[in-house]
């Protein structure tokens, strides 16, 4: 049975390197991503042939409704999504793990993009799948992402298809003396939870724990923290994850305006320039739940993110062990 055996350092290894360089790999189908969801039980489904691993879906589980876990492959599977027979072999391997943690669902939202055929298809094999028609809010992730695309272009290719607002904003605080650093200290993760504890109080929005942060850049050595300062004073921190062909701005924490210089947008401008010196293919902005300009999140990601239409994923494909207690995890 293909679930991952945690004490097998050779197939570990295997599996970890297959996550990093399958085409349909991503930061949180990988292995470290357990390390940063710390509250979750982890496990591990594969494939192979020729005992080399060819097909994978990482697991999570928390306990969610009536004592009965949870459990959800964010992004995954890591295998072709429109091959439907390998992605119910998958499901197949994971199902003693619903028996063994009592779930009443396996969850699963692969970075495919919308295609309503596909999803027919998977319902004409019998499966739940949560698409079109529903509540955007009620997705484990964001079904809109706000992707730049890197690819054959020059910096100033990209400065020059960004609004002309963010452009402003950027030269604005150039001319004002702003400079920008970055950094993976213990200062500035206290700088940006600092931050972050100011922001969430201007929107009235909840935030995470500084030590899931510190497990976030403890768990990927390659994350980075972009700061901008002005002033003498740190006025935003801004968290990159360079991974498989993306860059993927995580999160981000802003003071308020300083006179004209409106933080954010340096920082913001210097992880571009770090995807594009990597060579990555797309600059990742991270999710909306809006198209809609009067949205302060999507205004400010589509300033940047103006020449890439926004990715809209085909949804969560759900495998329902409970009906009763999947009714009551939906209708929250």
């Amino acid at each position: 049975m293909p679930i991952l055996d945690k004490n097998d350092s050779s197939k570990v290894q295997e599996y970890e390197e297959f996550i990093k360089h399958s085409p349909y790999g991503n930061a949180m189908q990988d292995m470290r991503w357990a390390d940063v969801k710390s509250n979750w039980i982890s496990e591990y489904v594969y494939l192979e042939e020729n005992g080399k691993i060819t097909a994978a879906m990482s697991v999570l589980g928390i306990k969610a409704v009536d004592d009965k876990m949870f459990l959800y492959a964010p992004h995954g599977p890591v295998s072709d999504f429109y091959d439907i027979e390998t992605t119910k072999k998958l499901i197949e391997e994971a199902k003693p793990l619903i028996e063994k943690y009592n779930a009443f669902l396996l969850r699963m939202d692969p970075c495919v993009k919308n295609d309503q055929d596909l999803v027919k298809k998977y319902r004409e094999q019998g499966f739940t799948f949560r698409s079109d028609g529903e509540k955007l809010h009620s997705f484990s992730n964001p079904r809109y992402e706000m992707m730049l695309d890197l690819e054959g272009k020059s910096m100033d290719d990209l400065l020059a298809g960004f609004s002309a607002m963010t452009r402003r904003h950027i030269r604005a605080s150039l001319k004002a003396g702003v400079t920008s650093r970055w950094s993976r200290s213990q200062e500035d993760i206290d700088k940006f939870y600092e931050l972050t504890e100011i922001m969430a109080k201007r929107h009235g929005i909840t935030y995470r724990p500084k030590e899931y942060f510190e497990r976030l850049l403890a768990a990927y050595p390659e994350m980075r923290i972009y700061s901008t300062d002005y002033e003498g004073k740190t006025i935003a921190c801004m968290i990159g994850l360079p991974y498989n062909g993306e860059l993927w701005y995580m999160y981000g924490a802003t003071a308020t305006m300083q006179g004209k210089v409106s933080p954010g947008y340096l920082s913001i401008w210097d992880l571009i320039q770090w995807a594009h010196e990597l060579g990555m293919k797309y600059f990742n902005m991270g999710g909306v739940f809006s198209l809609d300009v009067s949205d302060g999140l999507y205004f400010f990601k589509y300033g940047f993110c103006k020449a890439t239409d926004p990715f809209i994923w085909i949804g969560e494909l759900d495998v329902v062990a409970d009906e009763d207690a999947y009714s009551k995890f939906v209708n929250r």
